[in-house]
């Protein structure tokens, strides 16, 4: 690898955050945070310049996790131009790695540990060639913190090349709440304006994977796909099992709308020919605290959504029409097994009417506050509480739903469509906006040189196409779609404020960059060593010598 100047260092970095388990919500993350940010802090340039390394503590939070943010100043020349280079330190749990968990943050042991226990393929072969290393977070993504900090030492040894300045930054919480990179928005904020910074770019080093068997290009990204949480509150009518067609059943009612919308493919959407996976349930549950013989009164189901231009209108429209064909379904259905029931039995059949309804949040809410005008005071106390308890605020959206239902008298079979944390803003660089496309342009055409180079395919696309912190960078929503999301998430200012206003002030273009990974989420995961630690880094060096150096 004398070919490669940073593949060592990267290396044997990621071996070493690897081996801190940095669960998420766990006190893992804020652990492997200070050694990345003790790691900064003995580069040369940080001990001549302390106060341009900075802890951030992430406001009231459980854990005490930290961003790390760390700033370098070219000394070329005065110039303004900022890269920022950012990904994310904590990872998923272990529980899948079985009895090999002990071994998941070992690199060095976990491929023969794999071997024993799998017979596919394809992990075998990767495990036989040497070229990949396995580990928790090995993929997903301490590998591009690795890239990161390798860089930024880079950097700061070689402060009299460069015109502009590089910026450092690792954040805690993506794998959920991204609360890490939200609050990180108030420090890139502060120091755009102290340093007369202008964000030329933003490069996250998340990790990027095959598209099918076989695939050998290496994905770069000019945005990241958008996520909403569309949640049904759904309001049947209990009845005692021994009288069970009496009854209209939320639980059926949640299964049938899971049946209509779940991988649902004409879904999902589409900007210009590049297509989000289809929405998929991540939760499904009645509403009873205990057992009885009596039918659940309400049940809870939500999706993950994925969007890439659509306005939050137009996906609540569809969301709408699936809880109604949903309500109509059930109807249906009951009716139908009623009539075949009262036939075999020879017992009088009865059509059974029902008042059917769905209703969005906006509505409900409104309802409620007809009849009480103090709600909002209520409401803030729901969410206060389930706050202060750490309640999952998907949870504390649902106990502000089940409390306006109450209030607003909701007892007829109802669908109530609401949004829940998270909300990941979707962006990408836009042909129609001179700027962007100049930048898309310019980035796309020196990949395109150094594929050449390299040996290498190196595609971009527009969006990265699964979650990711460089949501919060960029927001291409309108306004109109953000009044509708506001409306729609119960209490959205105190649970999940998104600074809306101060992202699209911001407004910094983001880049993936990724690490070539397998995996990720897997106990399986993996990240190739020659491209992530070898080939990676010159690319991005490269991006660094476009853009931070005049002439």
């Amino acid at each position: 690898m004398q070919a490669y100047p940073f593949y060592e260092e990267t290396l044997k970095l990621t071996k070493d955050l690897i081996a801190i388990p940095s669960l998420n919500n766990s006190k893992g993350e804020r652990v492997i945070a200070e050694y990345m940010a003790q790691w900064l802090g003995e580069l040369p340039y940080f001990r001549e310049h302390p106060n341009q390394l900075f802890l951030q503590p992430l406001k009231d939070d459980p854990w005490n996790r930290i961003n790390v943010i760390a700033i370098a100043f070219g000394t070329k020349s005065e110039k303004n131009e900022t890269i920022i280079l950012h990904g994310h330190c904590d990872t998923v749990g272990i529980l899948d790695y079985g009895s090999i968990q002990e071994y998941a943050f070992d690199c060095d042991a976990l491929p023969e540990k794999i071997r024993a226990l799998t017979d596919d393929p394809e992990v075998l072969t990767d495990i036989e060639s040497g070229e990949w290393m396995f580990g928790r977070g090995a993929s997903d993504m301490k590998c591009g913190d690795a890239v990161n900090l390798a860089l930024m030492r880079y950097f700061t040894e070689h402060l009299d090349q460069f015109d502009g300045n590089l910026i450092f930054m690792t954040n805690p919480v993506e794998e959920n709440q991204h609360s890490g990179i939200i609050h990180a928005l108030d420090v890139l904020e502060e120091w755009k304006e102290t340093y007369h910074l202008h964000y030329k770019m933003a490069i996250n080093t998340d990790f990027i994977s095959p598209a099918y068997p076989g695939d050998t290009k290496h994905y770069f990204h000019a945005g990241a796909v958008g996520k909403i949480l569309p949640c049904f509150y759904i309001v049947g009518k209990p009845t005692h099992a021994g009288q069970g067609l009496d009854g209209f059943s939320a639980s059926m009612v949640a299964a049938e709308i899971v049946r209509s919308l779940d991988l649902r493919a004409e879904f999902s959407d589409v900007y210009n020919g590049e297509y989000t996976m289809p929405p998929t349930v991540l939760k499904l549950k009645d509403l009873k605290y205990s057992y009885d013989v009596q039918t659940a009164f309400s049940a809870f189901v939500y999706f993950n959504y994925f969007i890439h231009n659509m306005e939050i209108d137009e996906v609540f429209a569809r969301l709408r029409r699936v809880a109604n064909d949903a309500l109509k379904h059930v109807t249906d259905y009951i009716d139908e097994q009623n009539q075949a029931y009262c036939s075999m039995t020879q017992m009088a059949y009865k059509k059974r009417e029902y008042e059917l309804q769905v209703l969005d949040y906006h509505e409900l809410y409104g309802r409620a506050k007809e009849i009480d005008h103090q709600i909002d005071q209520e409401i803030d106390q729901i969410s206060g509480n389930g706050l202060k308890e750490n309640l999952d605020p998907r949870e504390i959206c649902l106990q502000i739903v089940e409390f306006l239902s109450i209030i607003a008298g909701i007892n007829t079979p109802t669908v109530i469509l609401f949004l829940a944390p998270p909300y990941c803003p979707h962006n990408t660089m836009k042909r129609d906006h001179p700027e962007e496309e100049e930048l898309l342009n310019s980035v796309t055409n020196l990949l395109k040189q150094l594929a050449t180079e390299m040996g290498e395919e190196l595609k971009m696309m527009q969006f990265f196409p699964v979650l990711t912190d460089s949501s919060y960078l960029k927001l291409d929503d309108s306004d109109f779609s953000i009044e509708t999301l506001a409306k729609n998430f119960p209490n959205m200012e105190k649970i999940y404020n998104i600074p809306l206003r101060k992202i699209r002030r911001l407004n910094i273009p983001a880049f993936n960059f990724g690490c070539h990974g397998k995996d990720a989420h897997k106990w399986t995961e993996r990240v190739h060593k020659e491209y992530t630690f070898g080939k990676l880094p010159l690319i991005i060096l490269k991006v660094l010598e476009t853009y931070l150096v005049d002439g």
